[in-house]
């Protein structure tokens, strides 16, 4: 690796390690360049912004989450089941990747939340979209999708697949910032009907995705509690 990547990967792993304990909005620029023992030119020379810094980030994590579920579709005998995969891979709320959201929900609540929420979303579509699009393409060869144009289908699943986890994440924090329990029945019910829609935009078989279960929506709920209640005093989630 050339030194200049070898310095722009530093500067990656250190902002997420102090995004992730101390918060975005909390860590500035200096913080960074503090833990490396750098300049400011050396930072701005990789990066425009630290906001810059976590679009690369999202794009980083995206593009990881994809590859671990390539890795894990393969031996799925339908394009169904495979797409499944893919869809529910892409929800960020699994494993190492929940931490990740955890970093970024604080953001969800500012101003600039909605480009934060953006940014993310368009690097899972970045780098799902390709495989997402060649399974659909797979399941109209297969009838298991009637579907006119396999890009466009996959251009709508997935904005439907990123709305639904960015609106379980928005009742959640909205929740937890009016000191409210979440009912875990309006997330199973707001989840239903986007898995729904989902299905229908490919004329797929009824249940054929799952997207997000009672598990893993509690999970979510409880992760996000205990770190919101952990980290109150620091105003951040």
């Amino acid at each position: 690796m050339k030194k200049g990547d070898l310095r722009k990967q530093e500067i990656l792993q250190t902002a997420e390690k102090l995004f992730c304990r101390k918060g975005y909005e909390q860590t500035s620029v200096q913080d960074i360049l503090d833990q490396l023992k750098t300049s400011k030119g050396s930072f701005y020379h990789h990066f425009v912004s630290k906001e810059a810094v976590l679009e690369t980030l999202c794009s980083k994590r995206a593009e990881q989450s994809r590859d671990d579920i390539l890795n894990q579709t393969e031996g799925y005998p339908t394009a169904a089941a495979r797409l499944n995969q893919l869809l529910t891979g892409m929800i960020p709320f699994h494993d190492e990747k929940l931490s990740f959201i955890l970093m970024l929900l604080p953001t969800f609540i500012l101003p600039e939340g909605r480009s934060v929420k953006t940014s993310y979303c368009e690097s899972l579509r970045n780098a799902f979209h390709p495989s997402v699009s060649d399974t659909i393409r797979e399941g109209i060869l297969s009838g298991e999708f009637v579907c006119g144009d396999a890009d466009i289908g996959a251009d709508l699943v997935i904005s439907t697949v990123n709305r639904l986890w960015v609106s379980v994440c928005d009742i959640i924090i909205g929740n937890e910032s009016e000191g409210k329990d979440t009912d875990l029945a309006e997330l199973l019910h707001l989840t239903e009907q986007y898995r729904t829609a989902s299905e229908r935009m490919l004329s797929a078989v009824y249940g054929s995705l799952v997207l997000i279960d009672i598990p893993l929506l509690k999970g979510l709920v409880d992760q996000i509690h205990v770190h919101w209640n952990t980290n109150q005093t620091d105003h951040t989630i």
